[in-house]
């Protein structure tokens, strides 16, 4: 059977089950609407076919080449596609479920309008040069794929595995990490404004003069990580653990730390202009030389922790727990101690 035979039976009606198609020739040709079950297409040419709202199940489609093809509202599922060539796609709303995609290739694809991938085995996919607006992957695996110079808007990526996963130069923004692991990923000198990386595992990971303004680090998990020259203005690390990273001259004005764990901690030099700290873990940390005016660390445990010339205009010291802490050098008699009304009230029934 050749491809225009396949297009005239599927217009025709007729769907298939249980055949082997490899190899053929399919560029071209009309299969939009077309319901294939259990089919082999492997090595076959679908470029510049109409796939639309076509339906592959359980099918085989390896070393496919899908260029300018329409896949607009196609479904591949449980569909094995390792190595298939999807470079320069333009499709909306396509959905690829349960599939093996390894060694994909969606360079310099348009994917936007909600393409989804579901538990898709993505490792050493290729998304470089890749548009993504508004795509969705939930529970697929990323190890070693490729996302150099792509751009993400309002991209959500929920408990996806990463590994070696290459993001150079890429631009993010308004997109969510959920549940994500990205322990040892490569974010230095990236534009993630607005991103989101709720409840991540980012240990050992780079950020250093990342753009991170307002993006958010809530419950994530931070050790050994590097922010050093970030801009991190507004950002939100409520009850990460933050333990061993470094803040060297970040700029965190405005963040919220809210009972994060920061123990041995560097925030030398570091921008934490009215940053609200107030029950943060931060023993054996370094403060040196950093901007604390207005900040909120009522009720922190300092211990051993270093502000050697930190500057704590105006700073709330509220109840802090500050055992062998080192002040020299800063302006510590201009920051608040501890409210004796908000003890009473803290100690009210107690």
């Amino acid at each position: 059977m050749t491809g225009e035979e396949l297009s005239q039976a599927v217009k025709g009606g007729e769907f298939y089950s249980d055949e082997d198609f490899s190899g053929m020739d399919c560029t071209g040709v009309d299969l939009s609407g077309g319901i294939f079950n259990k089919i082999c297409f492997d090595d076959c040419d679908f470029s510049g076919a109409n796939l639309k709202e076509a339906i592959f199940s359980d099918c085989s489609i390896k070393n496919g080449i899908m260029v300018q093809a329409d896949l607009n509202e196609t479904l591949f599922n449980n569909t094995n596609l390792e190595k298939a060539n999807f470079k320069g796609i333009k499709p909306e709303y396509v959905k690829f479920i349960k599939s093996e995609m390894v060694g994909a290739d969606f360079t310099e694809a348009v994917l936007t309008g909600m393409c989804i991938f579901v538990e898709a085995n993505l490792t050493n996919a290729l998304f470089v040069g890749t548009n993504l607006d508004t795509v969705v992957f939930t529970s697929s695996k990323m190890e070693a794929a490729d996302f150099s110079r792509s751009t993400h808007y309002k991209t959500t990526f929920y408990q996806c595995e990463f590994a070696n996963t290459v993001f150079k130069g890429a631009i993010i923004k308004l997109s969510l990490f959920n549940g994500a692991t990205l322990n040892g990923t490569d974010f230095s000198d990236m534009d993630l404004t607005q991103v989101q990386f709720r409840e991540c595992s980012l240990n050992n990971c780079n950020f250093c003069r990342t753009q991170l303004k307002q993006g958010g680090f809530t419950q994530a998990t931070c050790e050994g990580t590097l922010f050093d020259n970030a801009m991190l203005e507004l950002a939100n690390f409520y009850e990460a653990e933050l333990t061993g990273s470094s803040f060297v001259n970040a700029n965190m004005k405005l963040a919220s730390l809210q009972n994060a764990t920061l123990t041995k901690t560097d925030f030398s030099s570091a921008n934490l202009y009215q940053a609200q700290m107030e029950g943060v873990r931060a023993e054996d940390s370094i403060f040196k030389e950093c901007d604390l005016t207005y900040a909120d660390l009522s009720h922190a445990k300092i211990k051993n922790s270093n502000f050697f010339n930190a500057n704590l205009f105006m700073a709330n010291l509220h109840r802090v727990d500050d055992e062998r802490t080192i002040w020299s050098g800063s302006n510590k008699s201009l920051a608040r101690g501890t409210d004796d009304k908000r003890l009473k009230s803290e100690l009210w029934g107690v």
